[in-house]
């Protein structure tokens, strides 16, 4: 009769247990990301796609990814790819180009080993993931089942990492009134190749979109407030001579005028933006910086960086959607506003709630 206490205790935490699973079972749901592994894909590769495409299972919850490849004309929406070619493309620099130079078509795939790459500092561990192309509003997903999608993951390309970290050419010689390297400069390393045999450095190149050459951000920041002091200068400059006043004090003016709009002005990002649908009508949004310079995010002013790795970014605040479109912003733009950078970024790791 001594043993029957002990057990009654055995038989109550054993009911005890079985009743706590089963409530981890119900309130703590076994995480399964779409991660697009499932997708057969030759190694250091991408694909672009003829049409939309799904991913996903029971168990994951599925998503249908939107491509528009037209004929003859350039992708937009998502491209499946592998790669992770993270420095300036051997067969556009100054020392390693082919004798006779490059056709159009094959300088093109020089660029697209970086813009169909994602850049994380140390090698990539995801394996598949989406290239995703902005153009057009195309860049979205939808849900088979309208549902809260908990978070995903985005990284920076290769092709906009280089041009937001050094600009289109790269070597050891800086100009500073033009805020970009030299392409007959000194020979420099390639980017994250470990190789300190100086044979191997060399002045690296990289157009940017319509074959433009692209500053850095931190470039863009400088030339950015230059032309705000030149501005200010001029003006105040020009009222102190209407005025009658003498050189001096015009020059004095203008110096005055553009140092304080100078340091007045601080810009330089790359920003992602996420909006959520439902039934056609927006639910909101979500803002992520892919690159910004310092004092440029107001609610962070200490922080500066490129995004050289994947990001998690919670979009549990959309709500229930059935549809994820993902535009891009940026203060680096030409005389129509449009980004000088490609409108270019990286996604993984999709988790349905």
């Amino acid at each position: 009769m001594k043993f029957i206490p002990k057990y009654i205790v055995a038989i109550a935490c054993i009911a005890l247990f079985n009743a706590c699973d089963d409530e981890l079972e119900v309130r703590i749901p076994y995480p399964n990301d779409i991660t697009f592994n499932e997708i057969e894909l030759d190694r250091f590769t991408y694909e672009i796609y003829d049409a939309p495409f799904n991913v996903g299972n029971n168990a994951s919850g599925v998503v249908t990814v939107n491509v528009s490849n037209p004929v003859g004309g350039n992708f937009s929406g998502f491209a499946l790819s592998n790669k992770n070619f993270r420095s300036y493309p051997w067969s556009l620099s100054r020392d390693f180009a082919p004798e006779g130079g490059l056709t159009p078509s094959e300088v093109q795939q020089a660029i697209d080993s970086t813009a169909f790459s994602v850049y994380t500092d140390k090698v990539n561990r995801t394996e598949n993931y989406l290239v995703g192309n902005t153009t057009g509003d195309n860049a979205y997903f939808t849900l088979v089942e309208p549902g809260i999608v908990e978070h995903v993951l985005v990284a920076n390309t290769s092709y906009n990492y280089l041009l937001s970290s050094f600009g289109s050419i790269y070597s050891a010689t800086y100009e500073p009134d033009t805020q970009a390297y030299l392409f007959d400069g000194q020979a420099v390393r390639n980017h994250q190749i470990a190789n300190p045999n100086s044979n191997l450095f060399s002045a690296f190149s990289l157009p940017a979109p319509n074959n433009v050459e692209a500053v850095s951000l931190r470039g863009h920041n400088v030339l950015t407030k230059r032309a705000a002091g030149e501005a200010a200068g001029e003006v105040a400059e020009q009222a102190v001579l209407n005025a009658g006043g003498t050189e001096e004090e015009a020059e004095e003016a203008y110096d005055e005028a553009y140092s304080d709009a100078f340091d007045a002005v601080n810009t330089g990002y790359v920003k992602l933006i996420i909006e959520g649908y439902l039934n056609g009508s927006t639910t909101g949004n979500v803002e992520v910086y892919l690159a910004v310079r310092q004092e440029v995010d107001p609610e962070n002013p200490e922080h500066g960086f490129i995004l050289n790795d994947w990001r998690k970014v919670d979009l549990t605040s959309l709500g229930d959607v059935d549809k994820v479109v993902f535009k891009m912003t940026s203060s680096y733009v030409d005389d129509q506003g449009k980004m000088i950078y490609p409108n270019t970024f990286c996604l993984d790791g999709i988790r349905l709630q």
